[in-house]
């Protein structure tokens, strides 16, 4: 099973360096070495990215804790949803349970992350890894990390989505690199992946490359 798992990995890393969206190869690596047996993902859209984080964590741990954030269906109840936070259309609460109940230990947080994510947190439990890649507007972004840098710890591991090389008016509303960037040096240590990829963004009309950072507890 676990050799499976393993090409499975292999597989999608080729896939992504030789694709269009390369910068996933970093995040699947950087899930490859923390090994973790928790994970929360920002902004599960299909659950298909869900189902390679899981996987890959299971080459290490027979148990996997996943906990996925997201609107589901209140994503369509919201006017200009797009355009505030430019994000994809989620498939239903429903729908992503039943593509990942057989694979891990799943929990599904329906609702905005500014409200979801204070909540969850109260339970002080530690993550090892966690993706954030809902809203990205800065405002989302930043709400998202006030909450998770609260129970990571030094074993853990955080993954911004969404840093971008663009004009920089649009830096000051979408994007984590204002984030990033406000780190204090002396309690994180972040490092930009290498390599980016390109597209032209529809809504903004405009071309942007995107990154993605990893971000450690000092």
């Amino acid at each position: 099973m676990r050799i499976i798992l393993f090409l499975k990995f292999i597989y999608r890393i080729i896939k992504y360096l030789l694709g269009s969206t390369k910068r996933y190869s970093f995040l699947l690596f950087s899930v490859f070495k923390t090994r973790p047996s928790s994970i929360i993902e920002i902004g599960v859209y299909n659950g298909n990215r869900a189902i390679e984080l899981i996987e890959t964590a299971k080459i290490f741990n027979q148990q996997v804790e996943y906990y996925g954030f997201d609107l589901f269906e209140e994503f369509y109840e919201t006017k200009n949803r797009i355009k505030k936070e430019l994000s994809k259309f989620p498939l239903s609460k429903k729908n992503i349970q039943n593509k990942l109940n057989k694979l891990a230990k799943i929990r599904l947080l329906k609702g905005d992350t500014k409200k979801t994510l204070p909540k969850f947190i109260r339970q002080k439990k530690k993550v090892d890894f966690i993706f954030i890649d809902g809203g990205h507007s800065v405002n989302t972004i930043q709400s998202d990390w006030n909450a998770i840098k609260k129970i990571i710890s030094k074993k853990s591991l955080v993954i911004f989505d969404d840093y971008y090389e663009i004009k920089k008016n649009i830096l000051n509303k979408y994007g984590c690199n204002n984030v990033i960037t406000s780190l204090s040096a002396k309690a994180y240590k972040s490092k930009k992946f290498i390599i980016g990829d390109t597209f032209f963004d529809k809504f903004l009309n405009i071309k942007k490359k995107i990154y993605m950072v990893s971000v450690k507890k000092l």
